[in-house]
């Protein structure tokens, strides 16, 4: 399976000369000994050491940073939003959202007050130095679950963490916002409902419109120019990026891998699911909300999460010409 995963990631190297895909499923092949959350705590006590640091020195200009404008203010002055060390503004609010999945995951589900006080302390700040609205609305999200898990609702939460409609949920939710996503990039924002959905996303699947009408929707994906703010110039013409994961990797890589990309996380989430950890359905629940409006999904400097998928990939068996095996495995 994973040299059939390489063998794709060079056709979508050959046609979009995007070389992701394939150190990417390289990259797989190379940690499929490794437990998955041990990878996980690698990721938040590494990353997260780097990022602290990075957002001190940055806050403190010790480092160079990056300032775009958020706005202007009664008196006139224009408004900024940094990015605390980072080369984008908004990339310490995203890192940190996937800090805080990591330690729900390291913690199993279990969060003290202290705890999630931090979170939220951190939270505020980064969204007032940075304006990231997504990742910030998730954390408060996440905060509030597990209040209300640690008040006499806890019971009740936790039937229903453990419910099929829940656990179905996790595993349907990354086919179901790819779905929505592809529809509503096609289809664009003319509607009265698109353009109060598109103003509530920040004019994001206007852009996926655009990338859809411009780049068209291929098996390997294309080359896609993005045109975005960066340190080093000022904007030049009209800006285009593709937040939404689903639709970034649609074009960007093609549908033959996001089909595969969201095929594998689902069978993963079964997994999980058979095994009863709530936490983890819950966690890949925020991810697949977070990246309808971001990219990071399968980024490995943000997020270690997508490596999930290896726990099912070597479980594939190809019997040619008879059949394909599915070797269920423990989620422990």
């Amino acid at each position: 399976m994973y040299f059939f995963l390489i063998f794709l990631g060079l056709l979508v190297k050959q046609v979009s000369t995007l070389a992701f895909p394939l150190w990417f499923f390289v990259m797989l092949l190379m940690v499929s000994k490794v437990d998955f959350s041990k990878l996980v705590k690698v990721f938040f006590y590494v990353n997260g050491s780097l990022t602290c640091v990075t957002i001190v020195l940055g806050y403190f200009n010790l480092i160079p940073t990056f300032f775009s404008p958020r706005g202007i203010a009664p008196d006139g002055t224009v408004l900024l939003r940094q990015a605390l060390g980072f080369n984008w503004v908004t990339l310490p609010a995203q890192v940190f959202f996937y800090l805080v999945l990591a330690y729900i995951m390291i913690k199993k589900g279990k969060l003290s007050f202290f705890a999630l006080a931090i979170i939220s302390g951190i939270s505020l700040f980064l969204y007032v130095e940075t304006n990231t609205r997504n990742p910030f609305i998730l954390e408060i999200l996440i905060v509030l679950i597990f209040l209300l898990l640690k008040s006499p609702l806890h019971h009740f939460l936790m039937r229903i963490f453990h419910s099929k409609l829940f656990g179905w949920t996790g595993i349907l939710i990354f086919p179901v916002l790819t779905f929505l996503s592809v529809f509503f990039a096609t289809i664009g924002t003319n509607g009265g409902f698109m353009k109060i959905f598109d103003h509530l996303m920040s004019g994001r699947f206007a852009l996926a419109h655009q990338g859809v009408e411009r780049y068209g929707i291929s098996l390997f994906g294309k080359q896609i120019i993005f045109n975005t703010y960066r340190p080093d110039r000022p904007l030049r013409g009209s800006y285009f990026y593709l937040d939404n994961s689903y639709i970034q990797y649609l074009l960007n890589f093609g549908l033959i891998m996001l089909f595969i990309i969201i095929l594998l996380i689902s069978l993963a989430l079964y997994v999980q699911y058979q095994g009863k950890k709530w936490y983890v359905l819950l966690i890949f629940i925020l991810i697949a909300l977070h990246s309808f409006s971001d990219p990071q999904l399968i980024y490995l400097q943000y997020s270690p999460f997508i490596l999930i998928i290896d726990s099912v990939i070597d479980r594939v068996r190809f019997d040619f010409p008879n059949k394909v095996h599915w070797r269920m495995i423990s989620s422990e």
